[in-house]
C-alpha cells in the first residue's frame, strides 16, 4: 500500500432532515437526496473538488486550498437555496494533511485528520451554514471578504479534539 501525502481541505455536504424523511418514506426520501447530490456535484466539479465518497444524503469532498471549498459549499448553498425547490445543505471544511490511498477495491479514498474532524463537525452545522475550526477563521474571512456572510464562534468542542474550535458561517 503506498500512502501518498497532500495538504488540502476536506468537506462534508449533508442534507439536513434527510433521517426523518426517510422515516416518513423512502421513495419520496431517496429522490430528493439523489437531487441534493446532483445539484452539488455540478458545482463541486467546477470548483476543484473530488468527490471521494457519495453518503446517501451527502457527499465527502477533497480540495486542494481551503478557498476553493469555501466558495464551493457557499456556492452550493446559494444554489440550492435559489433553485433546490426547498432541497438545502449544510457544509463543515477541514484544513490539513491528507493520505491519499487506493483501497482494496482499487479506488481512491483519503484519511487523515480533516477527514475526522470535518465529520464531527457535522452535528454542529445547520441548514444554510459552514462549520469551520477557529484556526481557518482568518483566512475564510480574508477569502470570503466579497461574500455576504456572518460568523461566529460556537461554544461547542469536538469530541476527540478538544484543541478544535468550531466557528459557523451563515451564509446569506
Amino acid at each position: 500500500m503506498s500512502l501518498t501525502p497532500s495538504m488540502g481541505a476536506i468537506v462534508f455536504f449533508d442534507m439536513p432532515g434527510s433521517t426523518k424523511m426517510m422515516k416518513q418514506g423512502p421513495r419520496k426520501a431517496v429522490p430528493v437526496m439523489i437531487g441534493h447530490n446532483a445539484m452539488c456535484r455540478v458545482i463541486i466539479k467546477s470548483n476543484g473538488g473530488k468527490i471521494v465518497k457519495e453518503l446517501g444524503d451527502g457527499l465527502m469532498v477533497k480540495f486542494p486550498y481551503v478557498g476553493n471549498a469555501l466558495d464551493c459549499a457557499i456556492t452550493v448553498i446559494q444554489n440550492l437555496r435559489r433553485h433546490g425547490g426547498g432541497i438545502c445543505t449544510k457544509a463543515t471544511v477541514a484544513v490539513g494533511t491528507l493520505w491519499n490511498v487506493k483501497n482494496a477495491s482499487g479506488h481512491n479514498d483519503v484519511y487523515g485528520t480533516p477527514v475526522h474532524v470535518s465529520q464531527r463537525m457535522t452535528m454542529h452545522a445547520v441548514k444554510n451554514t459552514i462549520v469551520i475550526d477557529a484556526k481557518d477563521k482568518e483566512p475564510a474571512v480574508e477569502w470570503l471578504e466579497q461574500r455576504s456572510f456572518t460568523i461566529r464562534r460556537l461554544r461547542r468542542k469536538l469530541k476527540d479534539y478538544p484543541d478544535k474550535k468550531p466557528c459557523i458561517i451563515s451564509v446569506k
